[in-house]
């Protein structure tokens, strides 16, 4: 029995001018996709250097925590963290949380005067995340002996970018032997 020519299938490819349009379109729309597509994902190059804007505005932050480190302003230094955050101290012991935060810093802040200088050596963002890594120097005073502590390490700061666009940070750590006394 015959088959109709109407139920019979194609094996002949689309003839003229059709398939050349489809490869066309195709080819066309890969061509806007790629000039478009770093505007709305960052070229990989953008992504990994911070633009200057970020650098500026993480730097600030960073000086701004020693500064409120140092004045003892324990309110201020706090909202600098976010509220699931971790500190990671030279001991291994990992603080998580503004609760454990809050009691860290107002146990530093009423034991010791702190003299913190930070030298960040890399400063990179991606998207949301950003780190800064460095050395630090630091000369704690005992309040109540006058005793002087000195330490030096090393630290990252793991930021990640708010709602608000502003920065907090989610990890810190610190590394190195701690002073004796601390």
């Amino acid at each position: 029995m015959k088959t109709p020519s109407a139920l019979r299938l194609r094996s002949r490819p689309v003839p003229g001018w059709r398939g050349a349009v489809v490869a066309l379109l195709v080819v066309a729309l890969l061509v806007v996709a790629a000039i478009v597509a770093p505007a709305f994902f960052g070229s990989p190059a953008a992504m990994a250097t911070p633009q200057p804007a970020t650098r500026e505005a993480l730097a600030k932050l960073r000086d701004a925590w020693v500064q409120d480190l140092r004045t003892k302003q324990l309110e201020p230094i706090l909202k600098f963290y976010a509220v699931d955050a971790a500190f990671l101290q030279p001991d291994g012991k990992r603080i998580t949380g503004s609760a454990a935060i809050h009691a860290l810093f107002q146990t530093i802040m009423a034991t010791f005067n702190s003299d913190l200088t930070l030298h960040s050596q890399n400063l990179e963002a991606s998207g949301d995340l950003a780190y800064d890594s460095g050395d630090f120097q630091e000369t704690l005073t005992n309040i109540a002996t006058g005793a002087k502590i000195i330490s030096e390490g090393s630290y990252v700061i793991i930021y990640k970018r708010q709602a608000n666009d502003g920065w907090q940070i989610v990890q810190h750590v610190w590394t190195g032997t701690p002073p004796p006394g601390t």
